[in-house]
């Protein structure tokens, strides 16, 4: 399902590929590439099909639960159906950079999606989201931490290691590495982007909001935080 999936995607992105909309909300939060975990209040900037297929008939929705791969992260379709059916997706691939006019948002998060680009596109994706952002706006990029896999390469967990750079050849777009970062490699990218103050920050620590609920798998993130 996964190269049909994406082929699709594909089409219907690049049709909308110079849509534009004004984000809504007081702050203005955006998630981009946000998959399926979102909290309240957010706009969340998904280019897969869960993200086109938001808000369609619950019947449907369900029917998409029992077809893919969403119960490796639900544990009930009651609430795949409730997360789709009752937050803000915006259906659109990052390739495009982020459809919203520019100084329109006052946070952006991005988890464990950056390292799906190749290093010249995420570098057009953080230019783009600086852009978007307000005068001091600010940004969360959490990515799998490059240090944690040599660390776990040089302990002899080779096969765990190799994980993070090579997956199932039948894996779709969203779920193959393109690229690392450890701190100093994603420092450079935010700060050729145009962001400064640049640090990098623990789990779940920051000035972002809800991170307390949007951060995940700490053992290998590395997280980090800048403003514009």
């Amino acid at each position: 399902m996964g190269k049909l999936t994406d082929a699709a995607n594909y089409v219907i992105t690049r049709i909308k590929r110079r849509h534009r909309m004004m984000p809504v909300g007081n702050p203005v939060k955006v998630n981009f590439g946000s998959s399926l975990f979102v909290q309240e209040g957010w706009v969340n900037v998904e280019g897969s099909f869960h993200g086109f297929f938001a808000n369609w008939p619950e019947l449907f929705i369900r029917t998409l639960y029992r077809h893919s791969k969403a119960s490796q992260w639900f544990g009930s379709e009651q609430d795949y159906v409730t997360t789709l059916r009752t937050h803000t997706f915006v259906h659109h691939e990052l390739d495009y950079g982020l459809p919203f006019p520019d100084n329109t948002v006052d946070y952006v998060y991005a988890s464990h999606i950056l390292e799906h680009f190749f290093p010249d596109v995420a570098e057009f994706i953080l230019r783009d989201a600086h852009r978007v952002l307000k005068k001091s706006g600010r940004i969360r990029i959490c990515v799998p931490d490059l240090e944690h896999v040599v660390n776990l390469y040089q302990a002899g967990k080779k096969r765990e290691a190799l994980y993070f750079f090579f997956r199932d050849s039948k894996a779709g777009k969203f779920y193959r590495h393109r690229y690392m970062y450890d701190f100093e490699l994603l420092k450079a990218a935010l700060e050729k982007a145009g962001f400064n103050s640049v640090e990098r920050l623990a789990y779940r620590q920051g000035r972002v909001p809800d991170i307390d609920k949007l951060d995940n798998r700490p053992e290998e993130t590395l997280y980090v935080e800048a403003v514009k």
